[in-house]
């Protein structure tokens, strides 16, 4: 099948986030009156056919009561996930979401009590943070270093100082990394894994990133031997892939019994027990040859977008550093060689020239001097922001 990227949806008109003027204004400040949103980390295709058609059905129907977590659900997601690793998955280790964040929520609430601490990676996607924050858990970061490529890697032996001395009770890793796309080596997993494992903390992998990898080869933790996996919460969903967050449907895979249970009563406690009619069809529609055609399709067409962006990005603005694309649709640049942080670069854009990208300070510190571009529509657009953001930092830089 044929697929037209080039086509745009209207979302202007669907009270996005992303692109309702008066909701980015309240983040950014005043907009000039055309604007052009590429800060939140969704898609501006029209969905795959094969959802949409799906819903279509539903919708026909005229009826939308109560569902649960039915059979094709379970076989959906364990197909999915076969083809991401080996692990014999059965359907008592997965449960419901109503996605990624949600589950970061029940995550910390389930295993920790205030006082306790959680460690991540900075700099990473922003929930991570809060979810321990707003329920009064401590936050340790361990800050990713910068190779010569402007790859990121895991600074170990922090890792391993921080976990001894501070004994978190969880360790959350992006994998693969948002916002720096990174797609963890099976090695690195294994050592973050072996840490976890003798010092009593659990591994949760959030791999909403994994059906976009452009370089390397994606590594679940679900791949790791069992005494890792008897460790680990898997928190997944599709709407990265298929573009579908606003039907809150996401899953979460724990293979350890007893730390199943305990997540399960956090569900419980927090209502989360019957999927969303829509989102459950879609993830269905998703998991099949005719949603990974369009997911293939679509990712294809915004690695072009990022070679583009990059080429061009390397001739008019060379100072700028680029992390390569290993995974994710988002470009992730260092933007310090203009004299200014991201923080400032982001507002400036958005206010003097309508570009609106995302500032890096929104994954934390660490992320001060970067900014992210989410590359998910269409080619016209990315060329014509990419134009106006290289003349501007031509004419601004310090």
């Amino acid at each position: 099948m044929v697929f037209n990227f080039d086509q745009l949806a209207d979302r202007k008109s669907d009270n996005s986030k992303k692109w309702d003027r008066e909701f980015n204004e309240g983040y950014f400040g005043k907009l000039p009156d055309e604007y052009i949103s590429m800060w939140i980390a969704d898609l501006d295709y029209e969905i795959t056919p094969i959802i949409h058609k799906k819903i279509e059905e539903i919708v026909d129907k005229k009826t939308y009561g109560y569902i649960y977590f039915y059979d094709e659900l379970f076989e959906a997601i364990k197909q999915w996930q076969g083809n991401k690793s080996d692990f014999s998955l059965n359907n008592e280790m997965i449960s419901l979401n109503f996605g990624i964040v949600s589950a970061l929520y029940v995550t910390v609430q389930a295993f920790c009590r205030e006082g306790d601490s959680i460690i991540i990676n900075s700099p990473v996607y922003n929930p991570f943070r809060v979810a321990a924050e707003v329920n009064h858990i401590g936050v340790l970061e361990n800050e990713l270093e910068v190779d010569q490529e402007y790859r990121y890697q895991i600074n170990f032996k922090n890792l391993e100082e921080l976990i001894v001395e501070h004994q978190p009770k969880i360790h959350i890793l992006c994998n693969p990394h948002n916002p720096g796309g990174r797609v963890w080596s099976k090695e690195e997993l294994q050592k973050i894994a072996d840490l976890c494992l003798e010092n009593n903390v659990i591994l949760v992998s959030d791999e909403a990133h994994a059906d976009h990898i452009n370089q390397g080869q994606f590594t679940s933790a679900l791949s790791l031997d069992k005494k890792y996996t008897d460790n680990l919460i898997v928190l997944n969903s599709a709407n990265k892939g298929f573009n579908f967050a606003g039907l809150k449907m996401g899953y979460n895979i724990i293979p350890n019994p007893d730390i199943n249970n305990l997540f399960k009563q956090q569900l419980k406690k927090q209502g989360i027990l019957e999927p969303n009619i829509f989102g459950a069809a879609a993830l269905c529609a998703s998991y099949t040859n005719e949603g990974k055609e369009w997911l293939e399709a679509s990712y294809d067409y915004m690695v072009q977008n990022y070679d583009w962006a990059s080429s061009y990005l390397s001739q008019e603005v060379p100072e700028l550093k680029i992390t390569p694309l290993d995974s994710t649709y988002l470009m992730w640049l260092d933007v310090s060689s203009l004299g200014m942080n991201g923080d400032e670069v982001v507002e400036r854009l958005a206010q003097e020239e309508g570009i609106l990208f995302q500032p890096g300070s929104s994954f934390g510190q660490a992320g001060i001097n970067h900014i992210r571009i989410n590359l998910g529509t269409s080619k016209e657009v990315v060329q014509k922001s990419f134009r106006k953001f290289a003349d501007w930092c031509q004419k601004n830089k310090r």
